[in-house]
């Protein structure tokens, strides 16, 4: 009895020690493994917080307030910035809100606001506005708004049919000026206008692309990317219309997000023809836009349309311009809180 009773027991130690040779195998897995994610997860931890100080420092240089990306959780990272091309951002159609794209539109396209204390380089002198109306509206219906942030595409040479350039210099004003034409640009840079300028497109996308654009020499105020807008016609017009160009192209939101800038007061849309492709690709819950000049006449979706679809992303109507250049519907966020 006593003999069972010691192999019994003896066979009890044995499986004993086995369960704790076991476990403490899986503990020392579960540890490695464990390791190895903390490891990885530091990794990207600490590219993250770089990325993260680059663009606080970029922002505090530019005197902008942080206020991007905020849904940003690192998986977006690129691992290899020699990626990061303008072939290798078009053809994988990066998120708009991509660290690449970002970088790319900052060291590439994007040029400083000039010093305060440098003039501006206007054709013609005076008060008298040089937007068809819009200019006076939109200071009106933000309550004299002084030191707003506006964003123009279709900016044209800075100066001539500018929806912004008396914002800026009566009114302190900066913002964004987004004109795709390559000669009509040069005009634009030579203004030393206080606002942020870049020679693309806007995407018709919500990811960068390349477009073929289409340059009025005669009329640069009707040049535009390719496309189903009315005034498009047949390139290799002598003296109108030289042959079509590749302009590279940028959301929106891509835009902003590079300024460091989701917050605008003033938002003139005009590019001949893709106005509502290009409001399909904004976040609208990502920014604030407070106020909207959008030219429809050469829209192939219509005015309807684009007040209904104006309506839906959160804006009333106010108004509509119908000048001789300018066929514009007014959209503003909010009548009460506007300010």
């Amino acid at each position: 009895m006593s003999g069972f009773y010691f192999f019994q027991s003896r066979s009890k130690v044995q499986l004993l020690c086995a369960c704790l040779i076991g476990l403490s195998i899986v503990l020392l897995l579960v540890h490695q493994t464990r390791k190895v994610h903390d490891d990885e997860l530091l990794d990207r931890t600490e590219k993250l917080q770089q990325l993260v100080t680059r663009e606080i420092r970029l922002l505090h240089q530019s005197g902008k307030k942080y206020n991007l990306m905020e849904e940003f959780d690192g998986q977006s990272l690129f691992n290899n910035k020699a990626e990061c091309t303008l072939d290798y951002m078009n053809t994988n159609k990066l998120p708009q809100d991509h660290p690449c794209v970002i970088e790319t539109i900052r060291k590439n396209y994007l040029n400083k606001p000039s010093p305060p204390e440098v003039p501006l380089k206007l054709d013609s002198e005076g008060d008298h506005d040089r937007s068809p109306g819009q200019t006076g509206v939109i200071f009106r219906l933000l309550k004299n708004q002084t030191k707003g942030f506006f964003v123009e595409c279709g900016a044209l040479n800075g100066e001539f049919m500018s929806n912004t350039i008396d914002l800026e210099r009566k009114f302190n004003w900066g913002g964004i000026l987004i004109e795709a034409n390559p000669e009509t640009f040069k005009k634009l840079i030579s203004r030393n206008r206080k606002a942020w300028t870049l020679p693309v497109c806007l995407s018709l996308e919500p990811y960068p692309t390349q477009a073929s654009f289409q340059m009025k020499v005669v009329d640069p105020g009707h040049s535009h990317i390719e496309g189903a807008a009315k005034t498009l016609q047949k390139p290799g017009i002598p003296g109108v219309d030289p042959g079509l160009v590749t302009i590279q192209c940028f959301p929106f939101y891509s835009i902003l997000l590079a300024v460091g800038r989701t917050q605008v007061d003033f938002f003139s849309l005009d590019v001949e023809g893709h106005e509502m492709q290009i409001l399909k690709t904004i976040p609208w819950h990502k920014v604030d836009i407070k106020s909207l000049t959008v030219e429809w006449d050469n829209m192939p979706e219509g005015k309807d349309a684009l007040i209904n679809f104006m309506e839906e992303s959160g804006f009333i109507k106010i108004g509509a311009f119908d000048f001789l250049w300018s066929r514009d519907v007014i959209f503003i966020k909010d009548l009460i809180n506007t300010h």
